[in-house]
């Protein structure tokens, strides 16, 4: 509990007991992170049912729950989003795209960046499904620790080589459990609220007229993309940076979780079971 509240309290900004930092606890506490997004999801998917309860409209919708998720997790995976776009895209070598992405200004490409996921988890948000909602941050820290798994660290010292877990592919498989295992919970929660919904009179919007979110290969697929854009953008930052960096794993957290967000809403309303 320790450790998960350590990651909690560096993830998030829930109040939670402060815990003594050391870099061991900090890197075996890595392992943890995935279950940091179900809380965000948790909390994300709650909300989104009290907004349908008292019919809040769709864009109302998708900008509160955008800036709740920003809120909680502090906007510290955008920082990481921007100082990647501005290093990436720089067009600079090695060392010179590694210090742009030490400089806490932020250039052109990083603006872009934000903008353009803040637009993406906008429009994704105000139509995303109670389990996407309840998975997608999951998803998106798991996805992390594929990426950590697979590359080296990029420098020689910072904050993000104590996140680095040991373990190297048996990482990703334990990373890929999370997200297996999250698919499923989605399942019978999805039919729990499903099941008082009639009671409870919730507009039919909250879960459409498919139901095909309830099967399994939905949040399957929809994850099997974002590891695909895991594996895509980490190995786009070896072959720029040498590796990755704490700056990378913010990047691709919201990276993966728009994958897996976009994924999940278009076969959710494209295929009927």
């Amino acid at each position: 509990m320790k450790s998960f509240f350590l990651m909690l309290g560096f993830f998030t900004r829930l109040p939670v007991p402060k815990v003594e930092f050391t870099e061991a606890r900090y890197r075996e506490a890595m392992k943890l992170v995935p279950l940091v997004g179900l809380v965000v999801g948790a909390i994300l998917a709650g909300i989104s049912l009290l907004l349908f309860l008292v019919q809040a409209p769709t864009l109302i919708r998708g900008a509160a729950l955008t800036c709740v998720y920003i809120f909680l997790t502090g906007g510290l995976h955008f920082d990481g989003l921007a100082d990647t776009c501005d290093g990436v895209f720089s067009g600079r070598t090695r060392e010179q795209s590694l210090e742009i992405m030490k400089d806490s200004r932020i250039g052109v490409f990083g603006t872009l960046g934000i903008v353009m996921a803040a637009l993406v988890y906008f429009a994704a948000m105000a139509e995303a499904p109670f389990a996407a909602l309840l998975v997608f941050p999951l998803c998106g820290r798991a996805c992390c620790l594929v990426s950590a798994s697979a590359a080296p660290y990029a420098r020689q010292e910072g904050m993000g080589k104590a996140a680095m877990p040991g373990g190297g592919i048996l990482n990703a498989w334990f990373a890929y459990a999370f997200i297996v295992g999250a698919a499923f919970l989605a399942i019978p929660l999805m039919m729990l609220v499903r099941l008082f919904a009639g009671r409870l009179e919730i507009p039919a919007a909250v879960f459409h007229e498919g139901s095909y979110a309830f099967a399994p290969v939905v949040p399957l697929i929809a994850s099997g993309a974002a590891i695909l854009v895991t594996a895509f953008m980490t190995v786009r930052f070896r072959k720029k940076l040498g590796g990755v960096t704490g700056d990378t794993f913010g990047a691709v957290i919201e990276v993966s979780s728009l994958a897996f967000l976009l994924v999940f809403i278009v076969l959710y309303r494209a295929v009927p079971l």
